[in-house]
C-alpha cells in the first residue's frame, strides 16, 4: 500500500512517459520533414519504449489497486534549427524523466514503499542508459561536425542504433 502523496507522485511518472511518447513522435516527424530517414527511425524505436514504460507504471499502478489518472497531453512544439538542436532537447527532456524518478524514489524511500523503490530501480538504470545514449549521440554529431555531407552520416549513424 503507498501513500496518496505516492500514488499521485507514480501517475506524474506514468503521464510524464506518455508525454515522452508523444515527444518522441514528434521528433521523428521533425526528422522526417528533414530527410533524416535514420533518425525517424531510431526516435521511433524511442518513443515505442517510452509508451512501454508508461505501460509498466499503468501495470504497477493497477496491481497496487491505485488510481489511475491520465491527463491531458500539451501538444509536443519540436522547432528545432538542427539534428544537433534536436538531440540537446531529447537531452534535456531526459534530464527532466530521471529527476522525477530520483524525486520519487526519494519519496518511496521515506515512506518505506520497499516494492515502489525497487520497481523504480529499473527506471533509474533506464535512465543512466538514456543519458548515456543521449552524450554518445551529441559526441558523434560533434566527431562528425559540419562538414558538406555531414547530415549524411549523421543519419547513417543514427539509422546504425536504430537497427541495434
Amino acid at each position: 500500500m503507498v501513500s496518496e502523496k505516492l500514488e499521485a507522485k507514480l501517475n506524474e511518472l506514468l503521464n510524464g512517459e506518455l508525454e515522452a511518447h508523444h515527444i518522441y513522435l514528434q521528433c521523428a516527424a521533425w526528422a522526417s520533414e528533414n530527410k533524416f530517414e535514420g533518425a525517424k527511425a531510431f526516435l521511433l524505436v524511442h518513443a515505442a519504449e517510452e509508451r512501454t514504460h508508461m505501460m509498466k507504471f499503468f501495470s504497477f499502478l493497477d496491481d497496487l489497486g491505485a488510481p489511475i489518472a491520465l491527463k491531458a497531453l500539451p501538444k509536443p512544439v519540436v522547432d528545432s534549427a538542427s539534428i544537433r538542436d534536436l538531440f540537446l532537447r531529447i537531452q534535456d527532456e531526459e534530464r527532466k524523466v530521471s529527476t522525477h524518478i530520483y524525486e520519487a524514489i526519494e519519496m518511496a524511500r521515506d515512506e518505506h514503499s520497499y516494492e515502489t523503490d525497487q520497481f523504480l530501480q529499473w527506471f533509474a538504470a533506464e535512465q543512466h542508459e538514456e543519458e548515456k545514449l543521449c552524450r554518445q549521440i551529441l559526441d558523434r554529431i560533434d566527431l562528425i561536425g559540419e562538414g558538406p555531407n555531414s547530415k549524411y552520416f549523421v543519419d547513417k549513424e543514427l539509422a546504425a542504433l536504430a537497427a541495434a
